[in-house]
Formats: C-alpha cells, structure tokens, sequence
C-alpha cells in the first residue's frame, strides 16, 4: 500500500467574485490599504472587537467624554483606570489633569471668555 499524504487545505480563498467585491469595497472605505490593514492587525487583539462594540453602543454623551478624556490624556500608555466595587469606573491620567487645572485657570483669569473649550 502506497503511502498517501493527505491534501492540505488551501490557503487561498476561492476567487468568488461577491468576496472579491467586498474586500475592494472595506478596503476603499477604509480610504487607503494601509487602514484596512491596520484594522485587520487590531482585529486580531483579544479582547478588542468587544470593547469597540460595548463603545460603538454607549450613548453619544458618554462616548463624546471618553474621546475627550483620551485626546487630553495625548499617552494612552499613561492612562491609569480602577473599577470599584459599586462598579464605578475612574480614569485618571495627569496630563489630561493638568490640561483641565489650565483651562479652568484661564477661564478664571479672564470674565470675558467663553466658559466651554471647544
């Protein structure tokens, strides 16, 4: 009896033309192939398509005060979170502290400027 290798699946997709149309269509959305590839690497990351879809569904208001929250904290790598026992979630990062102690100085400092930054 001949010794039979068995046939390794294909790595290939099939060149089904539905599945070709939609990488092209992710891929131009995405704006360049650098993106889609981009988003493809950060897909593989346990745990992260949950935390985007637990984000992507909080309400406007809440998502608004996290995007804020990251843009002053500018290191994502300084940013230093607890969860309590009440299930209170506290971010903390000193950079966005400081931001914030400056811009209520300056809004102090001056009457005649608007009290929301934009």
């Amino acid at each position: 009896m001949k010794n039979r290798r068995r046939k390794r699946p294909s790595t290939r997709s099939s060149h089904d033309p539905a599945t070709e149309r939609l990488i092209r269509t992710l891929v131009e959305g995405c704006g360049s192939p650098a993106e889609a590839l981009e988003l493809y690497y950060w897909s593989r990351e346990p745990g992260l398509i949950e935390v985007v879809r637990g984000i992507v569904t909080m309400p406007e208001s809440t998502r608004a005060a996290i995007e804020a929250f990251i843009a002053l904290a500018r290191d994502a790598k300084s940013v230093q979170a607890e969860l309590d026992s009440r299930g209170v979630l506290t971010l903390a990062s000193a950079e966005a502290a400081r931001t914030v102690a400056l811009a209520r100085y300056a809004v102090e400092d001056d009457e005649d400027a608007p009290r929301l930054l934009n």
